[in-house]
């Protein structure tokens, strides 16, 4: 028949082409960009390396009872990577270990990874973020549950050596992320 292709309509060439493109629009169409944030409750990734700018945090280096065996303190934290609280405390613990990381130690554990009968979530009350602070014979010092000033935790690891606790707001951790104008803004002193 006079003016009907003989050959195939598309080459491969242009078959490749075309289904290129159409995985590009489909997949643009179909998975939503991610918009997680410091203040709602969505999973953008590990909390300590986004907003604490310290990913070296997870995995712990050491368990709670090689803490107790060795006679070094531990501060254990249970957090989320999706909550909001758990994000905005990221930079409290990140601020603290680099202050007391020689000397304590820090034992984060993810609450998404524990497993039923795990002896890592012995002590976990439910809530995040909860923070227990043990001392070198690993006696429980300090709980607390939710996002707590860094200068209340900071004291209780400061009674641990006997040193004068730190009057409140004298540090402040901010996060890394978001708008990155600093790490840590100092509290002002009153004249």
């Amino acid at each position: 028949m006079p003016g009907f292709p003989t050959g195939p309509l598309l080459n491969m060439r242009q078959l490749r082409l075309l289904l290129l493109v159409a995985c590009f629009l489909l997949t643009g169409w179909l998975s939503p960009p991610a918009h997680a944030l410091l203040n709602d409750d969505r999973y953008d990734g590990n909390i300590f390396a986004l907003y604490g700018s310290n990913g070296g945090m997870v995995p712990p280096r050491v368990s709670l009872k090689q803490a107790k065996e060795q006679g070094i303190p531990a501060l254990l934290v249970y957090y989320i990577d999706d909550s909001s609280d758990c994000k905005r405390y990221a930079a409290t613990l990140s601020r603290l270990q680099v202050r007391y990381g020689r000397a304590v130690y820090f034992i984060p554990y993810s609450v998404d990874s524990l497993l039923p009968g795990d002896e890592r979530g012995q002590y976990y009350s439910g809530r995040v973020p909860q923070t227990l602070l043990f001392d070198s014979q690993g006696k429980l010092v300090y709980h607390s549950i939710g996002n707590r000033p860094i200068t209340e935790v900071e004291n209780a690891i400061r009674a641990l050596f006997q040193l004068d606790p730190l009057p409140p707001g004298v540090i402040q951790a901010k996060p890394f992320n978001e708008i990155q104008t600093g790490f840590f803004t100092p509290a002002k002193t009153q004249p």
